[in-house]
């Protein structure tokens, strides 16, 4: 896991695992929408690490199709999907642009992502993609339809594919977790107006973040948290 590439990097889940990760790699690749907080988070790490770079790409994940620009300037051994954006809320106040967006940042994106950097690993002959999906993927969930489809269809999808990449080489693989509700800016704002201050029923980025790391180093195919 010498180069990585975290998309949702500069917040959440993402931030965590590249702290995580920072003292465990040579080379970090980190996506997301705010530059500023990339650079933030790279001038930390690379103070504290002096063997480590990290490169900022700042990129909105609406944006399907200027993805394969990103998989071939990154070389790298891992790919980690963690970006994630949503809304609860009625089906009926969501704009068709805001579904679509909601659908090309937790399933379109990561799949075309998935999909070329898996091509280029079976080329290299090893590499691991991870897809940070969510219990939502597994139950239906009302006022969040279109979140919890995009996340089951990303589930299956990887589920579907590593044992697909499974009869061609198993050094590839797309490895799937499942974290239950976190403690993040993720849904705050609408988790707070809907059901009043719920973290105290919710995991921490930090812990997510840990597991995550065991997943990686066991490489075991799904994670699944309540």
């Amino acid at each position: 896991m010498e180069k990585i590439l975290i998309t949702g990097a500069s917040s959440g889940i993402g931030e965590e695992l590249t702290r995580n990760l920072a003292n465990k790699s040579k080379k970090l690749f980190l996506l997301a929408r705010s530059l500023d907080k990339l650079n933030l988070l790279k001038k930390e790490l690379e103070e504290k690490f002096s063997s480590l770079e990290c490169v900022c790409i700042k990129y909105d994940l609406t944006d399907i199709n200027n993805l394969e620009n990103i998989v071939e300037n990154c070389d790298v051994d891992l790919v980690i999907n963690c970006a994630g954006f949503g809304k609860i809320t009625d089906f009926s106040k969501l704009s068709n642009k805001e579904d679509l967006d909601t659908i090309n940042v937790n399933f379109i994106s990561p799949l075309i992502l998935t999909k070329k950097f898996a091509e280029r690993f079976l080329q290299k002959g090893q590499g691991i993609v991870l897809n940070v999906c969510s219990t939502a993927a597994l139950y239906q969930h009302p006022y969040m339809a279109i979140y919890s489809s995009a996340k089951s269809a990303l589930l299956h999808y990887s589920l579907a594919l590593d044992e697909e990449l499974s009869y061609k080489n198993k050094n590839v693989r797309v490895l799937s977790v499942c974290p239950g509700p976190t403690a993040s800016n993720f849904f705050e704002k609408d988790i707070q107006e809907k059901f009043g201050s719920s973290q105290k029923f919710m995991m921490s980025s930090e812990d997510v973040a840990k597991k995550i790391i065991k997943v990686l180093e066991i490489k075991k195919i799904f994670y699944y948290r309540s």
